[in-house]
């Protein structure tokens, strides 16, 4: 059967609970991927702030689930300033949040869900529809047709290749292992501890330790999510969600929440005291702690999303190129974009091939 007759009776649907949805056809659906899952959604509807509404785009071909997405009512800042925007994304997952079930054509699907996007966007009188994540070819392709692919700061992640902590410490260049050790010795003197746990028990007070950081970074923009999140994981997703604190004393000076599925292990939402955590290096001490869990954990893969590359260059990571598609609604203001891009990613490219070259020289 060729692609255009299979394509003439797929379905889109809008709906805003998970709960609408099979749930087995969901996980069939996204593949059973951490941070995708029915139960993951639950738990991202559970914590959403208050006005806030998700919109699952569901496509169907004889009431099967062929394909699907998430978006959420958002805003990005261009130029200085909040734009009102519907987001198509999976938060802290570094995986495209838009879904095509294995063996049926890719295009076609993807094509009654933007188009279905574009129709919730002018719902919710937004200015731009944002996708995260564009990375496979079959959706780069289709989406610098329709969009400008934006790079952004690169993915780290780091492949784990070592049986023992000891064995990653001797593969690393000279100067970041004696860093390390040196971070690492100097938090034994000073009696850190670290733990780790599924207990999410202190929610409120790890959520101000969060706003208090993205506050100190200047972003100052109302959280989609609230404290109910930390509350939500050991209710959804208790199996998976764990969380490194580090301590001096009694004071908790850091933490970072993670989830590990046996295989791979995402590094989601980290916070920090203000006035001790850089006196005792508790975010180094947290982020080296982790590794060195995950390597006794048999963990093939972290994940440590967007972050600072100068800090995670040291402790062997990999960066991996970012896109964000990006349509504005209003078409003149939409060509302008275009022609802004190819500048913009050009001084993305630059600024992190000057970072793979400092990273060569320390070797």
């Amino acid at each position: 059967m060729k692609d255009s007759e299979r394509t003439m009776d797929l379905t889109a649907r809008v709906c805003h609970h998970i709960s609408e949805i099979p749930q087995e056809e969901w996980d069939e659906l996204v593949n059973h991927r951490l941070l995708h899952t029915y139960k993951w959604m639950e738990l991202l509807e559970y914590s959403l702030r208050e006005g806030i509404s998700p919109y699952y785009i569901t496509v169907t071909r004889d009431n099967q689930l062929v394909g699907g997405t998430v978006c959420f009512p958002s805003y990005r800042i261009f130029f200085g300033t909040y734009v009102p925007s519907i987001a198509c994304l999976c938060p802290f997952s570094d995986e495209i949040g838009i879904y095509v079930k294995q063996g049926e054509p890719i295009e076609p699907i993807l094509l009654l869900l933007y188009r279905t996007m574009e129709d919730v966007a002018r719902q919710e009188k937004a200015r731009i529809i944002v996708i995260t994540n564009v990375k496979e070819d079959e959706y780069v392709n289709f989406f610098r047709k329709k969009t400008s692919l934006m790079q952004v700061l690169p993915s780290t992640h780091l492949n784990i290749q070592w049986k023992t902590f000891k064995d990653y410490l001797r593969s690393l260049p000279r100067k970041s292992k004696k860093n390390i050790r040196h971070t690492l010795n100097q938090g034994e003197r000073r009696g850190l501890q670290l733990n780790h746990s599924h207990d999410f028990s202190d929610a409120e007070f790890l959520f101000h330790f969060y706003k208090e950081n993205l506050l100190e970074h200047g972003h100052g923009y109302p959280l989609s999510f609230t404290s109910d999140f930390y509350k939500g994981l050991e209710k959804y997703v208790s199996e998976y969600a764990y969380i490194l604190r580090c301590y001096h004393e009694d004071r908790l000076l850091g933490y970072w929440v993670y989830f590990f599925d046996g295989k791979t292990a995402c590094m989601a939402i980290s916070g920090s005291e203000k006035n001790y955590a850089k006196e005792y290096n508790a975010y180094f001490n947290i982020c080296y702690d982790a590794v060195r869990e995950m390597i006794e954990k048999g963990c093939s893969r972290i994940f440590f999303g967007p972050t600072t590359y100068t800090v995670k260059r040291r402790i062997g990571c990999t960066l991996e190129e970012k896109k964000v598609a990006i349509k504005f609604l209003n078409p003149a203001l939409d060509v302008a974009f275009r022609l802004l891009i190819p500048l913009w990613n050009l001084q993305v490219r630059r600024t992190y091939a000057t970072d793979s070259a400092t990273e060569e020289k320390e070797k």
